[in-house]
């Protein structure tokens, strides 16, 4: 298409230059002295058809250049839309990633809701993926964006003012290589968690992974800790 474009400029600098040239020469014609007047005539008439022809012509291609113009921006300015509801999570995501999931150690634990918000892991682990790799994350279905505000509300966990309850199961989409050796690799935030938490941390790599789209409208400035 690119290639087309510059087809189009081409020929209509060529245009110019063929319709200023025959202009030029029947200026000329008109100065002489020719006896055969009919034939003369003649010859003018043609010619003023065809540089009119041509100026038709260059006019449709500067149309069609123009009309190439406004699509080219369009489409810049739709991806740049689409990415941005990419973002904002207004668009259902589909990839390759890693899902994690975090549940309390055994039934005696039970509720870990507190633990998680005290200690911000939730938050942690979320910035902790990003860095690595991670571009789209959900949690138990809840959209992350910069907008998003995980905090403790009584005794369960709000996301998107959307109340969630463990078992949390962390879905992430993004660069595979990066977050798989981020997960594999030792001294990593998970690891952190298993260590110092009654709480227990299982991972797996998944080749397709869904994450539907927002369903609240973004309120807030940035992810918020409670």
């Amino acid at each position: 298409m690119k290639k087309k474009y510059v087809l189009i400029i081409l020929a209509s600098i060529i245009l110019g230059v063929l319709i200023g040239s025959m202009i030029k020469d029947l200026k000329s014609v008109k100065g002489l002295n020719i006896s055969k007047d009919d034939i003369d005539k003649r010859e003018i008439k043609m010619m003023s058809k065809s540089i009119k022809k041509l100026q038709n012509e260059k006019v449709d291609l500067d149309k069609e250049k123009n009309i190439l113009r406004e699509k080219y921006t369009d489409i810049d300015e739709i991806k740049k839309m689409e990415n941005m509801k990419e973002v904002l999570s207004y668009t259902d995501i589909k990839g390759k990633g890693i899902i994690i999931t975090i549940d309390s150690l055994n039934e005696d634990i039970g509720n870990i809701a507190n633990t998680i918000d005290y200690n911000k892991i939730l938050i942690n682990l979320v910035n902790e993926l990003k860095i690595n790799g991670g571009e789209f994350i959900s949690i138990n279905g809840q959209r992350i964006n910069q907008y998003s505000a995980i905090i403790l509300a009584g005794s369960h966990i709000n996301i998107n003012s959307t109340p969630i309850a463990q078992p949390y199961e962390i879905k992430v989409i993004g660069d595979t290589d990066k977050l798989y050796s981020y997960i594999s690799k030792e001294n990593n935030y998970i690891d952190n968690i298993i260590m110092n938490y009654p709480m227990k941390v299982e991972h797996k790599v998944e080749d397709s992974i869904n994450m539907p789209k927002i369903e609240i409208p973004n309120k807030l400035r940035y992810i918020r800790e409670g």
